[in-house]
């Protein structure tokens, strides 16, 4: 047993024990909201802050070492990516809701109309999740899109802002941007016990601040002189306590959130765990071996669907069975079945086929630059937008 290089956490080209770590964190938030009471012990409305390290640390990595291969940030190759992965699942969800609503009749009594602004425009934390019915339109659980797109929006351009500079730039970077969201918790929250009323939980930065989180690892592993430092993290015996250490935070999240009235620290000590667990899940051993095993990869690779689908799948799975109208355990696990199947159509239909297009459109882009003959004395390294 040893430990991983620098040169081996580079040519990795492919993290499949995120997958699987993916494919825990939709479930538990499937099985949160329909299981009941008596099944909070998951702390299953925590998932969405693993998706947010998870795509803070994928983002950022992709990022950089598209800069270190061909000497800038492509702006326009990454937001085709994220069109092609995001757009596509996003919008036939939502179409398949609005025909569903309409053969209903229920358009107007579900507040689509009011809604759609949101929805078709990424800001969904800001719709009211309160009052009427739009709380109940089978797609609110889609604010967490909206926080990720306003990420995609800034975070690439700072990036590119800085230049092809030293680590010691990246960091100082997150590091700050992390600090002002840290100090605007109170403006956004009403103060620094979180309050996670449908009007404040929304437009709290402490969102983004866990989303930078896996900004900051990103950009620790990437460089050699900071990777040096993480290095005994990816030993594979350095599992055990990292992993004991998250599993009795996550087991306990929910006491703790109560006991501690909602403190900050609470959501800031989750982060930062789940930050060293995305460490063993890279390196070799058996924590990485689990979660990269085939039923976990495919659930992963689904999660996305899995995740926007529930509200909708809850709905017909109790109009086909009332007796499922409560939630408990049978209710969490028909649907997540049926969550599960749904998705894998839209995954192998829409979702694969769009992001191949996407990056066939992306390729033929980088043929025509590659055939341009570079004018004599011309930077070489720029930053595309």
């Amino acid at each position: 047993m040893r430990t991983m290089s620098h040169d081996e956490y580079l040519g990795l080209r492919r993290f499949p024990g995120l997958d699987g770590l993916r494919a825990i964190a939709a479930t538990i938030v499937v099985f949160f909201h329909f299981a009941g009471p008596k099944f909070v012990w998951p702390s299953g409305w925590v998932g969405v802050y693993i998706f947010f390290v998870l795509s803070g640390f994928l983002i950022t990595t992709l990022l950089l070492r598209e800069q270190d291969r061909t000497g800038r940030i492509s702006l326009s190759g990454f937001y085709l990516r994220r069109v092609f992965r995001i757009l596509p699942p996003y919008l036939v969800i939502l179409g398949g809701i609005i025909a569903f609503v309409l053969l209903r009749g229920e358009f107007l009594a579900r507040d689509f109309p009011h809604a759609l602004k949101y929805y078709l425009t990424f800001l969904n934390e800001f719709l009211p999740a309160s009052g009427g019915n739009g709380s109940d339109n089978f797609f609110s659980g889609s604010w967490t899109l909206g926080i990720e797109e306003k990420f995609y929006l800034v975070w690439p351009f700072l990036l590119v802002a800085i230049g092809v500079g030293a680590a010691r730039r990246k960091l100082a970077l997150v590091v700050a941007a992390m600090a002002v969201l840290l100090a605007l918790v109170p403006l956004t929250t009403g103060g620094w016990l979180l309050d996670f009323s449908p009007t404040a939980i929304y437009r709290s930065s402490i969102h983004y601040f866990i989303l930078l989180s896996g900004c900051l690892l990103a950009i620790l592993l990437h460089h050699r002189r900071s990777y040096a430092f993480l290095r005994p993290l990816t030993h594979p015996l350095a599992a055990v306590p990292i992993v004991a250490a998250f599993l009795a935070l996550h087991a306990n999240l929910d006491p703790l959130w109560r006991e501690t009235r909602q403190n900050l620290l609470v959501l800031i000590a989750y982060a930062a765990l789940t930050m060293l667990l995305l460490i063993v899940l890279l390196s070799p051993g058996p924590a990485r071996w689990l979660l990269s095993t085939a039923p976990m990869r495919f659930v992963g690779e689904r999660s996305y669907s899995l995740y926007l689908l529930q509200g909708p799948v809850h709905f017909a799975v109790v109009q086909a069975v009332p007796a499922l109208g409560h939630s408990r355990l049978l209710t969490a696990v028909t649907v997540f079945v049926v969550d599960l199947a749904v998705a894998d159509l839209i995954h192998r239909w829409v979702e694969q086929p769009m992001i191949a297009y996407g990056k066939r459109l992306i390729g033929r882009r980088q043929a025509r630059r590659a055939a341009v003959v570079p004018v004599p004395g011309e930077p070489r390294v720029t930053a595309a937008v």
